[in-house]
């Protein structure tokens, strides 16, 4: 049996690696070609047994290469662009309109961010933490969420001063996390601060942040924006499955952020991953 992975985050590595292991015939497409997704911006991973307490998402992402080269798998450098399903087989097309026919197929897409916007071509406006410029100094990170604080931290850890503008009273982060970012010496953290407006100073980005006192406008070198993500699933005519399920059809089944439609847990990823391949053995096992 064929069956084909789409994504080389934690979860498409875990579902690339359990497939082989079980013995179907594994292809693995990712649209960047570079194993980790999403975890390549962490900060710090404290949430994944087994793996040292703080150890850094760009290791990690090292460490998952290393287990999918133990078993020679290594993705593609392909994105899906679309798909045809019948009763025996999926036909999932690539760029260029070439189609490849395989016998199941796992989603491990992952997500895209949602669109800010103020975000124009012309102004440094990032979505990830990995796509920020070396060269930049302060930084401005909105939201609240896991995303923005880690990013927050993250950027202090490197030696940079990072303004964090939450729009509500609160942060959307729980526990450690929030804790930490409470805590940061020398975080700038406003919260009840929302971003009206963007303007290019011609290094870097002006940034209108309005408060329940007043307005004011202040430089920046860049600005990472943390508003949330979306299921890339939509993209190839899906909706997302009910809570829980990971089967999309008969010969597709989907898993980790693209499943949940937001950022989550590589442990939550990786352990989708080894059911959906147990499922899918099934159909191996049994045709």
């Amino acid at each position: 049996m064929s069956v084909l992975v789409v994504g080389a985050g934690p979860g498409g590595v875990a579902a690339a690696v359990q497939l082989h292991r079980l013995g179907a015939r594994v292809l693995w497409w990712d649209r960047t070609g570079v194993i980790g997704g999403l975890l390549r911006n962490a900060r710090s991973v404290e949430n994944w047994p087994g793996m040292p307490v703080g150890t850094s998402g760009a290791e990690c992402c090292v460490r998952l290469r290393e287990h999918a080269a133990a078993f020679g798998l290594l993705p593609e450098t392909v994105e899906a662009t679309g798909f045809s399903e019948s009763g025996t087989a999926v036909e999932v097309v690539r760029p260029g309109g070439v189609t490849e026919q395989v016998d199941a197929v796992v989603w491990a897409m992952g997500t895209r961010p949602q669109p800010w916007a103020m975000a124009r071509p012309e102004l440094p406006v990032f979505y990830e933490f990995r796509d920020l410029p070396t060269a930049a100094r302060r930084v401005l990170i909105v939201g609240g969420g896991e995303a923005a604080c880690d990013g927050a931290l993250h950027w202090m850890q490197s030696g940079g001063q990072a303004v964090l503008a939450v729009r509500s009273a609160c942060l959307r982060a729980r526990g450690r996390l929030a804790g930490q970012t409470l805590d940061r010496a020398g975080l700038d953290l406003r919260f009840d601060t929302e971003v009206i407006g963007l303007a290019s100073d011609g290094t870097g980005v002006s940034a209108t942040l309005r408060t329940a006192a007043c307005s004011i406008a202040e430089p920046f070198d860049a600005v990472l924006f943390c508003g949330g993500r979306t299921s890339r699933l939509p993209e190839l005519g899906f909706t997302t499955p009910p809570t829980g399920s990971l089967r999309l059809s008969a010969r597709t089944w989907v898993i980790g952020d693209a499943r949940l439609g937001s950022l989550g847990q590589a442990c939550i990823a990786m352990g989708d991953g080894l059911l959906a391949a147990s499922e899918i053995s099934e159909l191996i096992r049994w045709g």
